[in-house]
């Protein structure tokens, strides 16, 4: 019975890695991790290569479930050990990491020590905001779709400001996402919006932060407003959008 249970026990904490002791930049090193129930999963990563390379170490590190492929760039100085991702799996999706060496000036590290690992993380609880206005990783899921409730109580003309923070790691030039928003005095509407997010000929590495006013939707009527979110890209995973929230100012 002890043995069932540790057995048991061993499979619902199973781990998935690679250990490698080169890194280049044409043979990505990757990992697979299968879901057979709802979970979160660390991707972790170990790497040491300060006997063998004296400059930062930069990595593309890829993620891969389904049809979505989530992109993250990382700098090392020496060494690093620690969870670079922390994801949410739905039963029977399997997650790829892919880690590649992203150094313009060389082709290939040898001889440093490696390990690039996926494991459940069954103690991991998330906040009462991850997944309705913060989300985890830096992920943000279709099925997340921040809802702000608003009361009006006066006639003050005033607009709704929605905001965006944004961390390094998106990777469009735009985004698109969608609102639904209840009005006592227009009922519903239903909008499309665009935050041009890279204005430059490449991608500017960085948080950045956008704010959207919804003009289309009139604040002096007295009354309970709602503003709910939703993403509006071909993708059920949005890289790169950290949180989403709003302040109401005065016109």
């Amino acid at each position: 019975m002890r043995f069932l249970l540790l057995l048991l026990l061993f499979s619902s904490l199973q781990s998935f890695g690679v250990d490698f002791t080169k890194l280049n930049r044409d043979e990505p090193i990757s990992t697979v991790y299968p879901s057979n129930f709802k979970c979160y999963v660390d991707v972790s990563l170990f790497l040491d290569a300060t006997q063998v390379y004296d400059t930062p170490v930069f990595l593309r590190i890829s993620y891969i479930i389904g049809t979505d492929t989530l992109n993250d760039n990382l700098t090392i100085n020496g060494s690093h050990n620690a969870v670079i991702k922390r994801l949410f799996l739905d039963e029977g999706e399997r997650l790829t990491a892919v880690i590649q060496l992203n150094n313009g000036e060389t082709n290939e590290i040898d001889s440093l020590e490696g390990s690039l690992r996926i494991v459940r993380n069954p103690d991991f609880k998330p906040t009462d905001d991850q997944g309705k206005n913060t989300f985890l990783s830096g992920v943000w899921k279709s099925d997340q779709t921040p809802l702000f409730r608003i009361g009006i109580e006066d006639s003050i003309p005033q607009v709704f400001r929605l905001k965006f923070l944004l961390n390094e790691n998106f990777e469009f030039d735009n985004l698109y996402f969608k609102m639904k928003i209840i009005s006592p005095s227009a009922g519903i509407v239903m909008l499309d919006k665009t935050v041009k997010v890279n204005e430059g000929t490449v991608l500017s590495l960085g948080k950045k932060s956008f704010s959207v006013d919804i003009s289309e939707v009139d604040l002096s009527t007295p009354g309970t407003y709602y503003f709910q979110v939703m993403q509006n890209i071909s993708a059920s995973r949005i890289n790169g959008v950290v949180k989403i929230e709003y302040e109401i100012v005065q016109e």
